[in-house]
């Protein structure tokens, strides 16, 4: 779970830091596969049922397109700092976990917060209050 997490923060990373370089051809990670990655991981390592896997699959195909977008509308701003993008990836990260709370079981939840998922959830909120509201 821990190496899914590291590739998907790598993946928007590396997506904001090439589209950042104008001289470089775009090159976009293949999101489409970065989901269905994560659907299996979280599919498996939580036990979801057919229902949590439609849900999951659902919050997955709307958030991260709809994170990669926000991040290019912010690069086009002429944004370059690091802390500008890691600020909509935490918002968005954000919903999705408060959308997943929703779907998983109390059990499956608590799993969840203990897995690097959870640690990664603790240090986005903490990121977040220092920060304040990303509109």
């Amino acid at each position: 779970m821990k190496t899914l997490q590291k590739i998907l923060t790598a993946a928007i990373l590396a997506f904001a830091t090439v589209q950042a370089v104008p001289a470089q051809e775009p090159q976009q990670p293949d999101i489409n596969q970065i989901i269905n990655n994560l659907l299996d991981n979280l599919t498996n390592s939580y036990k979801l049922d057919d229902v949590q896997v439609f849900y999951v699959d659902s919050i997955l195909q709307y958030n991260y397109p709809a994170m990669m977008a926000e991040i290019e509308a912010t690069r086009k701003t002429g944004a370059s700092n690091s802390e500008t993008f890691q600020a909509v990836s935490d918002k968005w990260m954000a919903a999705t976990d408060e959308a997943l709370e929703k779907v998983f079981t109390e059990e499956q939840w608590r799993k969840y917060m203990k897995s690097s998922f959870g640690k990664e959830k603790g240090r986005r909120d903490k990121r977040m209050a220092e920060r304040g509201p990303v509109r």
